[in-house]
């Protein structure tokens, strides 16, 4: 058995095996329930996970918990997952799950943050989302009587009517990022500007994005009265429309241009159209995705230098499947990918890429995470033709060739000693 063959006997088995695990773990939740009391004494006791989170104003202004340092020491098990929404903003789905209370089964609510809120704005919002999701299991508590709920309306004192939104920019939506910089030093300067644009519209069944950028990167090396200069310039189009079909499926279509010193394209534009399937349904996407999308398309290539198969320009045809998973539960949380490409005219001229981060509690207090990629590469068809220069290879000025790329590091994290973790004391 070849190690392609052998490699993606491996990733099938490494997908099938994680989906059962999801499975059982959402199998198994109802019976883990009813080994525990349904009645909780004093403050709840609660632990959040999550990314972007301002957990010391969390502290302060949720005073009727007790927030705890492990899962297992918890009342009530809160995961916060973020997606960026159509406007720009946030929209973070807050999962509370617990094997405390029988009664309870899992939910999930949800908390919208505009582009243009504050820091303050956006984390007043999650903190009005956070308590209202806990009512059901303070209810279960000896509490519910030392709380209170206001109603805050939008004008005065007087109930306001929600009526539809008239919007002028019909769900469009603009952003942009400026940066420079420069870095010297006696016998070295870098310097580099960045410039990106992009332009979305979403809705529940259309998403189009469009986006441009420029990258310029310029550095100035002086040695033994010689000087070396290294300018790397990219510049990106790209312009995608996706249409929504049903709960798992998607269909769209994609355009790019691209410049590139580095990998040897004067420019390459490509158009592509794709079809995707999701098997989980997608109002699912907070806890679980699988999907698998396949694209097919054409795209013309001008070089810079002839290349190593003596082209400074040609038009080719390429296609890709790709799967990837994310499964987020109270026990850790999977995302991997697996990309296959390869050039239509030569099913030799192919790459395969596998990615993978996973974060796993193993016990109370101990936790692993690893992180793996690996690529394949037998595509590298826009290399340039001839040997390549001591000073281009010192400068980084090009791609080198190469048949793999591979990367991996692994992490523990430890904690023990008092589960609480209300105070918040920030001096020095």
């Amino acid at each position: 058995m070849n190690f392609k063959n052998s490699t993606l006997i491996f990733l099938l088995i490494f997908f099938g095996n994680a989906l059962t695990i999801a499975g059982n773990e959402t199998n198994n939740k109802a019976v883990a329930r009813m080994e525990y009391s349904t009645r909780v004494v004093g403050e709840l006791k609660i632990y959040i996970e999550g990314t972007r989170l301002d957990f010391d104003y969390l502290r302060r202004n949720i005073p009727f918990v007790n927030f705890v340092n492990d899962p297992a020491d918890s009342d009530v098990h809160i995961i916060f997952s973020r997606k960026t929404s159509g406007s720009g903003g946030s929209v973070y789905s807050i999962r509370f799950t617990s094997k405390r209370f029988a009664n309870l089964s899992d939910y999930t609510i949800s908390a919208t943050t505009n582009a243009s809120d504050t820091n303050d704005e956006q984390r007043r919002k999650i903190k009005d989302a956070l308590i209202a999701g806990l009512m059901p299991f303070a209810n279960e508590s000896n509490i519910p009587g030392e709380l209170s709920v206001n109603y805050r309306p939008e004008t005065g004192n007087d109930i306001t009517h929600r009526i539809s939104v008239h919007d002028p920019w019909n769900s469009w939506t603009f952003r942009g990022n400026f940066n420079g910089g420069i870095n010297a030093e006696e016998s070295r300067k870098n310097m580099d500007y960045f410039v990106f644009l992009r332009a979305d519209k979403v809705t529940k069944e259309w998403k189009l994005r469009n986006s441009a950028s420029i990258n310029v990167r310029t550095s100035k090396i002086e040695r033994n009265e010689k000087t070396y200069i290294s300018e790397r310039v990219s510049n990106n189009f790209s312009s995608g429309i996706v249409k929504s079909l049903s709960p798992r499926w998607s269909v769209g279509g994609f355009a790019n241009y691209t410049r590139n010193n580095y990998t040897n394209f004067e420019y390459q534009v490509t158009l592509t159209p794709a079809i995707e399937y999701n098997i989980f349904p997608w109002d699912l996407e907070d806890r679980r995705v699988f999907t698998t999308s396949y694209r097919i398309g054409g795209g013309w290539a001008k070089y810079y230098e002839e290349t190593i198969y003596g082209k400074f320009e040609e038009f080719l045809w390429e296609q890709s499947l790709r799967m990837d998973l994310q499964i987020v539960e109270t026990w850790g949380e999977i995302n991997a990918g697996l990309n296959a490409s390869n050039y239509v005219h030569d099913f030799s001229k192919n790459s395969i890429s596998f990615d993978t981060r996973l974060s796993f509690r193993i016990v109370r207090g101990l936790s692993v995470n690893f992180r793996f990629n690996a690529e394949r590469i037998h595509n590298q068809i826009y290399l340039p033709k001839g040997e390549i220069s001591l000073e281009d290879l010192l400068l980084n000025n090009v791609r080198l060739p190469s048949s793999y790329e591979i990367g991996a590091n692994m992490g523990l994290s430890i904690q023990f000693g008092s589960i609480y973790n209300n105070i918040v004391n920030n001096r020095l």
